[in-house]
């Protein structure tokens, strides 16, 4: 069969998975698709699937009704065992105006390459050359749900875009899925973009991603981005270090494993350090955060900024201290990703930095 490469938008088109996996499955619910899957012996993961109501399984061989109301066909390279081969499944498709789409067999596929990219704090203008040239030569790109449209729109328009990012205990795919997502498009001979906020490797869970990929012998590169800290601070036009201020920076993560409270941190040690600390994912569990830093010592007066939505038009910037930006950030309604910068440098920041009044519901 003779093809050519194009980007579908997927969104509540029918379409039928004949004989795939769990990554080829969740990819297409990812893209927003209503999912039929046929397979006589399903994997345990696209039983769960089905449970969840997220598709419909049919445990059977491939029959020429199954395309009925379909829009799109994806057929694993032999087809269903037991059942019909690809070429069978082909005509049928055609006969009746579906478009076919036979999975590439990974035995037979030229080699691929994955990329883990950062893509910055959100303004298109601060990704890197290296990130904009890699994005240019992207097969498919797997993104993080908050990316700004213009940076995606650096992929070829031929290139796959599909949405597994987590936002507020939402995920459109789980990291196992998204792991194993990556493994398969490489091995299927394609060029994956795994395009994250920020920087990769900097609470992103690309390590995870990095390692699976390591495992299963592909060829990956990591491309650094300007992480969130960065970018905030080059907005306030403040240092993150000052000779007699600040004499360390601290990168923490406010946001547990799976969504559960606050990670443990040395706080004493975080309090005493006499440093700048950069609290990432910190807009509903900062009181915590807070409560920790003043119960081991530091002083209720240090300069605190929280900023929504860094480098984009929609930025908001509310400054307090630490005793106080918990429950300004409460009062201000945040509820974009929000960085908190707490330390005596934040006394350097610009003046036009000035406590954000709430925001009120229409």
């Amino acid at each position: 069969m003779s093809g050519f490469a194009l980007s579908l938008d997927l969104t509540e088109i029918p379409v039928l998975l004949v004989s795939g996996d769990q990554a080829t499955a969740e990819g297409l619910l990812a893209a927003g698709a209503r999912l039929r899957v046929v397979a006589p012996a399903p994997d345990a993961a696209l039983a769960t699937l089905a449970a969840e109501g997220r598709l419909a399984l049919h445990r059977r061989a491939f029959e020429a009704t199954d395309l009925d109301g379909m829009r799109l066909c994806l057929v694993a390279p032999d087809g269903v065992p037991g059942g019909a081969t690809v070429e069978a499944i082909a005509a049928e498709a055609r006969r009746r105006g579906v478009l076919l789409n036979a999975l590439a067999a990974p035995a037979r596929a030229a080699r691929g390459r994955a990329s883990l990219v950062g893509a910055g704090p959100g303004d298109p203008e601060l990704l890197t050359v290296r990130a904009v040239r890699v994005l240019q030569s992207a097969d498919i790109v797997l993104h993080d749900k908050l990316i700004d449209p213009r940076v995606l729109d650096l992929a070829p328009a031929r290139a796959r875009r599909i949405d597994v990012g987590k936002r507020c205990g939402r995920h459109a795919m789980s990291q196992a899925a998204i792991n194993r997502l990556l493994v398969e498009q490489v091995r299927a001979g394609t060029h994956v973009v795994r395009l994250k906020g920020g920087d990769p490797v900097v609470f992103g869970r690309g390590g995870e991603e990095l390692a699976a990929l390591r495992e299963a012998g592909a060829e990956v590169e990591v491309v650094p981005g300007i992480t969130a800290a960065l970018a905030t601070a080059a907005r306030l036009g403040m240092p993150l270090t000052h000779r007699g201020t600040s004499r360390s920076l601290h990168l923490i993560t406010a946001h547990g494993r799976d969504g559960e409270g606050v990670p443990e941190h040395d706080w004493r040690a975080l309090a005493a350090a006499g440093g700048t600390l950069a609290v990432y994912m910190g807009a509903r569990t900062l009181p915590q955060v807070a409560e920790s830093l003043l119960h081991a010592g530091m002083s209720p007066g240090t300069p605190a900024i929280a900023v929504e939505n860094a480098t984009l038009p929609n930025e908001r910037r509310i400054r307090r201290t630490l005793a106080d930006i918990a429950g300004a950030i409460r009062d201000a309604a945040v509820e974009g990703p929000t960085l908190t910068l707490i330390g005596e440098v934040v006394a350097l920041a610009e003046a036009d930095s000035a406590p954000m009044p709430a925001r009120h519901a229409a």
